[in-house]
């Protein structure tokens, strides 16, 4: 089985994460056959330590992809991210982490948010 981690920024308002959670949603349903979980960087948990940990432990053995919800590639994308897929590969040798570019790369994205503000 392989996993996919949704990795977002975090927020102390618990509110904040239930976009985060129906996305987590919507991606398990497309894909009944990986482990999908959230990871976050500061303040909501699981961190992507624990994200990955838990992606393990549910049978992901060989491959998680990393899939950074971030609109633009600030230092959270190029230099924390870096560092926790480096940390995880030393943890867990055997899993080969593909981390995609951020969201806000993604022309779908862009179009998606442009047509929803024209609309």
């Amino acid at each position: 089985m392989n996993g996919v981690i949704l990795l977002a920024h975090g927020s102390r308002d618990p509110q904040w994460a239930l976009p985060f959670e129906q996305i987590r949603a919507a991606v398990e349903s497309r894909k009944p056959d990986c482990a999908v979980a959230l990871a976050y960087l500061e303040h909501t948990m699981p961190d992507f330590a624990g994200a990955v940990d838990m992606l393990v432990e549910r049978g992901a053995a060989t491959f998680i992809k990393v899939v950074p919800l971030f609109l633009g590639p600030g230092g959270h994308v190029r230099g924390d991210v870096p560092q926790l897929i480096q940390r995880a590969s030393a943890k867990h040798p055997r899993i080969k982490f593909d981390v995609k570019p951020f969201i806000g790369d993604a022309r779908p994205v862009l179009d998606a948010i442009a047509d929803y503000a024209a609309s």
